[in-house]
């Protein structure tokens, strides 16, 4: 933190920043009780300026425990440090970044700051915990359990002030006993505290190896002196994957379970065992699928097992369906499905369903129509038209037409001197 300069009489304190490596197996834990997502906190009390206490191994391991006890919260996953203090402006009262402080205490976009640097101020910013960030010690207790087997590097980013965090039984606490006093050891992962007036201390780590399906002890202490508060936590997995502030669905707590006798594993290499299992299942795709499956199984010494599973999906004989269309000369639609087998793209035989619609072409049709007419003969004659066929085709239409006359005609001649002549038949 950046001090003002009526502070910096105070003692300057050497920074203790390990970088370590855990040697020798890493005490593990199987409680058998119901597990909860996320880590508890445990607030206590720390003096305000108190620029020694926090430096003291022994303090951060357990001393911490006989300050009084503010209170607690459980269920933290995100459980990363970034606490500003208040700068009261002539804008209003704003959190100010540290890195927006300068000079005699002014912050970047709202200038002068009137209030002080080192008083303690109330917030519920840690967690969600009315206390004084400005100058408190948290304690955070949780089980990781590792996805994979192997190294895990944990990592501060940085730390103001005070910070500790250890992993393992023994070491963190013991198995089953999360909610008991502190033990005393100070075999620390990581150990870093910032100097009193200095400047940061940069990526502080702490690399324990660990086994998947375990559940590994893991204790975070943190202090604070007095205004802002800095504690990026990440991790960094066997994969290379980087876990950072959010810890959720890697840290878990349990109830106290003292009577569990088999709660501790010394050194899960003597029974964590893995196996390879690769097992081929039929599916429906048309190309082979590979898939790896991680998972923790009982082995048949009864303790936790990394299995890795191969699972080759291999297609079935694969189904496709075509539909053509095919002009005939037919006058009806006909529809009619054939079966074949063809080398399908994954070079495997596929069953093909060809279902062939045939159309017919412009069809014909005829009608024959009679119509009188006031003529004394009959007249055929024939009409072409195209209309549209039950098929939804154009259709050729022949009409033919037949006119038959209405009421015949009689011819009569009468002589001019009044014989009347009678109508000529024909001769029989």
């Amino acid at each position: 933190m950046t001090m003002p300069h009526r502070y910096m009489f105070l003692a300057v304190f050497t920074l203790l920043a390990l970088t370590s490596v855990a040697s020798g197996a890493t005490e593990a834990c199987l409680p058998a009780g119901q597990r909860k997502s996320g880590m508890n906190i445990n607030f206590y009390q720390y003096s305000l300026k108190d620029s020694s206490t926090y430096s003291n191994a022994a303090y951060m391991a357990y001393g911490y425990a006989s300050k009084t006890k503010l209170g607690s919260v459980g269920g933290q996953t995100d459980i990363s440090i970034d606490y500003n203090i208040p700068c009261v402006s002539s804008s209003g009262t704003f959190p100010c970044p540290q890195e927006d402080s300068y000079g005699n205490w002014g912050c970047k976009g709202m200038g002068a700051c009137s209030n002080s640097q080192g008083i303690a101020y109330w917030s519920t910013d840690l967690f969600g915990f009315y206390t004084t960030p400005t100058n408190v010690t948290l304690e955070m207790t949780g089980y990781f359990l590792p996805p994979q087997t192997g190294s895990y590097t944990f990592k501060f980013a940085t730390v103001d002030d005070s910070a500790i965090l250890s992993v393992g039984g023994a070491t963190a606490f013991n198995c089953c006993a999360q909610q008991q006093p502190p033990i005393t050891s100070t075999n620390f992962t990581i150990d870093g505290i910032k100097p009193w007036g200095g400047s940061l201390p940069p990526n502080i780590e702490g690399t324990v190896y660990m086994y998947a399906g375990y559940y590994y002890p893991m204790k975070v202490v943190y202090s604070n002196a007095v205004s802002w508060g800095t504690l990026p936590i990440s991790v960094t997995l066997p994969d290379g994957t980087t876990v950072s502030d959010d810890f959720e669905g890697y840290v878990y707590s349990f109830d106290d379970d003292l009577s569990q006798s088999n709660c501790t594993v010394p050194d899960p290499s003597n029974y964590a065992v893995s196996t390879t299992t690769t097992t081929t299942e039929p599916w429906t795709g048309t190309f082979t699928s590979t898939s790896t499956e991680m998972t923790t199984v009982t082995g048949t010494n009864g303790l936790p097992t990394d299995e890795t599973i191969i699972v080759i999906r291999t297609p079935t004989t694969a189904t496709t369906a075509m539909t053509t269309t095919q002009p005939w000369n037919d006058t009806f639609t006909s529809t009619s499905t054939e079966m074949t087998t063809v080398t399908g793209t994954n070079g495997l035989p596929t069953d093909e369903t060809i279902i062939v619609i045939r159309t017919p072409t412009t069809a014909t049709t005829a009608i024959t129509t009679t119509e009188p007419w006031n003529s004394t003969f009959t007249s055929t004659s024939t009409e072409l038209t195209t209309v549209t066929g039950t098929n939804g085709l154009p259709t050729d239409e022949t009409i033919i037409v037949i006119r038959t006359p209405t009421t015949a005609t009689t011819a009569m001649t009468t002589l001019s001197h009044g014989t009347t002549l009678l109508p000529l038949h024909p001769l029989k």
